[in-house]
């Protein structure tokens, strides 16, 4: 009896250790970013993600849409990611940028980024900003039991399917807007939610 209570505390003790090893588990945002680059998926569980992730240098664009803008001629320029990303119980330490945008003095570039499988933020934190403007997810977007803890930004997003903002926080409110309006709003993640439903459902 005393050697099976023994090999139980061994197992046990050794459960926890190997937990505690998954848990802290550290990867640099540069290291997901190359493998992104490589056109490689990526699927991240229980680790924690150091410096920022940022996608919106990724080489290989198309320029895909210009327009006038305030006298200027604005370009679109978009990276397409085919392979899926998925992210679970994550931890963020840096800002994510999917979006950046350059003016100049007679012509304004944006470079968005076109996800065309599923990408998925189940259960992560993000301790810094996190801008999503004009972001493609034609394969669908999870957000599921995620805390935001700075204000994300969901400007003009592109959407086939209803995200999914179940039991997601935003602790410092969010920013958004879609193409129909101008006006700037502050949604919780369950009316983000409701309005992408309301309005996929509108459209077919």
């Amino acid at each position: 009896m005393k050697n099976i209570l023994l090999m139980m505390l061994a197992v046990t003790v050794l459960t926890v250790l190997m937990f505690g090893q998954a848990a802290a588990k550290t990867v640099t945002a540069t290291e997901i970013v190359k493998q992104i680059e490589a056109g490689k998926g990526v699927d991240y569980e229980n680790t924690t993600v150091t410096g920022d992730f940022d996608l919106s240098n990724l080489p290989n664009r198309m320029n895909d849409a210009t327009y006038p803008e305030n006298g200027k001629t604005a370009r679109v320029y978009s990276a397409k990611i085919t392979a899926p990303i998925s992210f679970k119980n994550v931890v963020f330490r840096g800002k994510l940028d999917f979006f950046r945008k350059e003016a100049g003095e007679k012509e304004i570039k944006e470079f968005r980024l076109i996800f065309a499988k599923a990408v998925k933020f189940e259960n992560c934190t993000f301790n810094e900003t996190a801008d999503f403007e004009l972001t493609n997810f034609d394969g669908g977007i999870s957000f599921e039991s995620s805390v935001f803890k700075a204000k994300p930004s969901f400007i003009r997003i592109g959407l086939e399917k209803t995200p999914n903002f179940t039991k997601t926080i935003f602790e410092n409110g969010s920013i958004f807007k879609n193409f129909q309006s101008d006006s700037e709003q502050n949604l919780t993640a369950e009316k983000l939610e409701n309005f992408y439903r309301n309005y996929l459902e509108s459209i077919q």
